[in-house]
């Protein structure tokens, strides 16, 4: 009695072909978008230094442009 009460509840292989596809998928897709979201956070990361990077270098290009400009300028009106 109780081996076939045991066997009434044991999966086959299309049960758990199908408890595979049912839980390993969401988790599969789970995996993956947490990898997305921390590839896309480190790039972000990335861009925003370069960013900064370049309104550093934009600030300096100004500072020596506003520089030769004034140094110009004072010279051709004096």
């Amino acid at each position: 009695m109780l081996k076939e009460s045991l066997a009434f509840f044991m999966p086959g292989p299309i049960e758990l072909l199908v408890i595979l596809i049912v839980f390993g998928v969401p988790i599969l897709l789970i995996i993956l978008f947490a990898r997305f979201l921390l590839r896309n956070k480190r790039e972000n990361v990335r861009l925003r230094l370069e960013v900064g990077k370049l309104a550093d270098e934009l600030e300096q290009m100004r500072k020596k442009a506003g520089g030769d400009e004034e140094g110009n300028s004072s010279g051709k009106s004096g």
